[in-house]
């Protein structure tokens, strides 16, 4: 491929609503987006900043200005319009690479290696992606051609494409990912945008000191970032990629103790907001990309929306469940039923802090046909709509998950899966999940709710069930396949399934959480492992495998 001339555009604006003016903030002396701009430029490459028309954003354009930096100026919203004016001079193939000004890590360095790769392998399209790429997440730039950015401008209708630039090219180009070399240091854990003023904080302090700000190599600064970072050196949560690029963590934090007394072993109760806090903070920061909550869970929405609030919204997903609808009786209107649909899903979206919920779950299957399909067919209003993204059911038993996975509209499940639960290798229903791998499944009670940590003693009493008899039999299993303890057989257990996407958890304390982070490593068991398990655990009632069975159980 020849030679092509490259130029970094860098995306610019003051209104932000988490953290207003942060493009004039300064770091290390200069404006953020000065800084961006110089550190881009250090190896000899041109720089265009482009923010909009707009009277807020003239303190920009006359920084810029009185700096000798390039501005180019157009519409706020539309920005992929912006982008197409900055470049209408350029030849066709000449080369873009799209930065943004809440991104003052890369220098010169960073995106001459990645020109090289993209010339390399002659694509359309390449881009840093966070987390597969290895790097911090917010030290992201984009390449492709003015040809592309053409074609994107003149093609694309959807608000979201013209907002995003480059989402067109993606449906559209040869798209490939920068892959940051493996003999490198994973860092994907750490976080390095300017979103927040916590974030900002965090860049005064990496930037503290330094002689040369504009040329101190990316690599230094991450590595200074990564020591300011709580478990900033420690590997992140395991993912999968999912075929259409998405990513998942294999742990996904269960909100339900944040919002009430939850489960059986629970001996703290409701963890104050500094704990919740804290607790969230962390769990991002290690990797983990999608909390469950639901209606039910007390208060648990508003604790995570307050967080969201504050920034790290981009890299989580929320699952939550609809209302249990217990007030609805079994003959009522659908009119009323649509109204009880809209009431949960704005009470969720207002607690969440959120005008679109990622994933949205029935909390009851028996609700996917109630009320003449009442509930569903709202939900795929609300869908289609754009104010709910994936919609699915959490289901509480095989039965009622095949059902599910017979409907093509489901998109994600929630089963309880635990290694007590034999009810789950039956060859039905791996027939079924083997039919849609399409459909993301999430294993919540892999601990029974607490149950299968605890001594005998403090089981609960099912006729025919022998508590200790079955202890004896987990903790010979702990010991014989080399785990830690019975969390972690029961966790390595779930997560063997093949099936199964991301396993649940529920946490109180910070203190639990690294000790589930700790786990969630350490390798899942392997087929003759799970063969062993289920040979040692006898078939077992439902009045055990499923809580809501356990007050009649106990009288």
């Amino acid at each position: 491929m020849p030679s092509r001339s490259a130029t970094i555009i860098i995306q610019s604006r003051l209104a932000s609503t988490r953290l207003p003016a942060k493009a004039v903030l300064p770091i290390a002396g200069l404006a953020s987006v000065l800084l961006c701009a110089r550190r881009a430029a250090n190896t000899g490459l041109r720089v265009i900043v482009a923010t909009s028309s707009e009277k807020i954003d003239d303190p920009i354009a006359d920084l810029l200005r009185s700096a000798g930096v390039t501005c180019v100026r157009g519409s706020h919203e539309d920005v992929l319009k912006r982008f197409a004016q900055a470049t209408d001079t350029m030849a066709a193939d000449d080369v873009v690479v799209r930065l943004t000004a809440d991104n003052v890590f890369p220098d010169g360095a960073f995106i001459d290696a990645m020109l090289q790769e993209y010339r390399r392998l002659a694509v359309d399209y390449l881009s840093t992606r966070a987390p597969q790429d290895g790097l911090p997440y917010g030290l992201s730039a984009e390449v492709f051609t003015v040809k592309w950015l053409r074609l994107a401008h003149l093609g694309a209708t959807d608000v979201f494409d013209r907002e995003h630039v480059t989402q067109w090219i993606i449906r559209h180009g040869t798209c490939r990912r920068y892959l940051f070399p493996a003999s490198r240091p994973n860092w994907s854990r750490l976080r390095c945008t300017l979103d927040t003023f916590e974030d900002y904080r965090r860049l005064l302090r990496v930037f503290a000191g330094l002689q040369d700000p504009i040329g101190v190599k990316w690599t230094v600064l991450v590595e200074r970032l990564a020591e300011i970072t709580q478990n900033g050196h420690e590997a992140r949560v395991p993912f999968t990629e999912r075929a259409d690029g998405s990513v998942c963590s294999v742990l996904t934090l269960g909100t339900a103790q944040f919002g009430m007394r939850y489960g059986i072993a629970n001996s703290t109760g409701v963890p104050g907001d500094s704990q919740i806090g804290a607790l969230l903070t962390e769990a991002v920061d290690a990797g983990v990309t999608a909390l469950d909550t639901a209606r039910a869970y007390g208060d648990s929405e508003e604790k995570i929306g307050q967080f969201l609030s504050l920034g790290d919204h981009e890299r989580i997903k929320i699952i939550t469940k609809l209302d249990v609808f217990a007030e609805i009786p079994d003959d009522a209107a659908p009119s009323w039923v649509r109204s009880a649909v809209d009431a949960s899903v704005f009470r969720s979206s207002h607690a969440l802090h959120s005008k679109r919920i990622d994933t949205l779950l029935l909390h009851r299957w028996a609700h996917r046909h109630a009320w003449s399909g009442a509930v569903w067919a709202r939900l795929r209003d609300l869908q289609r709509m754009g104010v709910v993204g994936v919609i699915g059911a959490s289901v509480s038993t095989p039965v009622e998950a095949m059902a599910a996975l017979q409907d093509q509209e489901v998109g994600h499940l929630q089963c309880p899966v635990n290694l007590l639960d034999w009810r789950w290798r039956s060859d039905d229903f791996l027939r079924a999940v083997q039919a849609r791998p399409d459909v993301v499944i999430h294993a919540r009670s892999a601990l029974l709710q607490g149950l299968l940590t605890l001594p005998a003693k403090d089981w609960i009493s099912v006729p025919g069930v022998d508590a200790t008899v079955l202890c004896d039999a987990l903790d010979g299993l702990v010991q014989s396949l080399g785990r830690i303890d019975r969390t972690d057989l029961c966790i390595a257990y779930v997560r063997a399934m093949p099936w199964v996407t991301s396993v649940v958890l529920g946490m109180e304390s910070a203190e639990q959480l690294r000790h589930n982070l700790e786990l969630i490593q350490a390798p899942p068991l392997i087929e003759e492992e799970v063969r062993a398990v289920a040979s040692r655990i006898p078939r077992l009632p439902e009045a055990l495998l499923n809580p809501s069975l356990w007050r009649s159980s106990n009288g």
